[in-house]
């Protein structure tokens, strides 16, 4: 059997059946090449206290797929962030384990997608997520920003994922660029550091004031549009005081 299980938002987010599932399996991976996790490995060993040690897989192992062949023989499971199946490729290893007749369970957990709520933004109230990457010499993309532009069409709010090992003041910095380049004004804006943990702070003031402050990873970029009077209290109350 294939168990494809989400670890939730910290290091404490198993739920207990998926901790006795992983006491059962002869092979535990990790995949940890999407997020800057807010823990550290040896913090995750310690909290899952596992028989076997776990293994960390990088992209190109996960998606060539290779290790799903052990669960025709073994029980063996693969760690994600978050919910597996929430903003990343993994449902490709469910459709692998259907055409290869491999048994395999997907166990959900929290995910961005539910913590993002902390900011007391409406979720029903976002449109499509865009995706900001860590610009590199002569790669510096903008087409996130179309994205926010089609949501703010809509009146829509706008998550923003960032790339790995990408500091919260280096994508304010690539934010503030490249909406110049794409003549979009951003007035307030927030960031939302390590949601769903007991670290969790939302910050919500202008890009300027932002970059005054580290946030800690993970953390991701709202860009609010046409605030419900609600909204804006619960930022007014929640955010940190900057």
């Amino acid at each position: 059997m294939f168990y494809l299980i989400g670890l939730g938002l910290d290091a404490e987010s198993l739920s207990a059946k998926a901790l006795s599932i992983l006491k059962k399996c002869k092979k535990v991976y990790l995949e940890s090449y999407t997020v800057d996790f807010p823990y550290s490995f040896e913090q995750l060993e310690k909290e899952l206290d596992l028989h076997e040690k776990i293994i960390k897989l990088n992209r190109e192992i996960v998606e060539r797929e290779d290790f799903l062949k052990e669960a025709k023989k073994l029980d063996i499971a693969l760690l994600a962030y978050g919910s597996p199946l929430v903003a990343t490729t993994h449902i490709s290893l469910i459709l692998k384990c259907k055409k290869d007749k491999i048994k395999y369970q997907i166990l959900h957990n929290a995910s961005i997608f539910d913590a993002i709520t902390e900011t007391g933004l409406q979720l029903y109230k976002f449109g499509k997520i865009a995706s900001m990457p860590k610009f590199q010499i002569n790669f510096e993309p903008s087409s996130f920003l179309d994205v926010l532009k089609e949501n703010q069409s809509i009146k829509a709010h706008t998550l923003i994922l960032t790339d790995i090992n990408l500091n919260s003041k280096d994508a304010l910095v690539q934010l503030e660029k490249t909406s110049k380049i794409k003549n979009i004004k951003l007035e307030k804006i927030i960031i939302i550091s390590r949601a769903g943990t007991n670290e969790s702070q939302i910050y919500y003031n202008t890009i300027e004031n932002l970059k005054k402050i580290e946030a800690k990873m993970p953390f991701c970029i709202i860009i609010p549009s046409g605030l419900h009077y609600l909204e804006e209290e619960a930022l007014k109350i929640l955010r940190e005081g900057i």
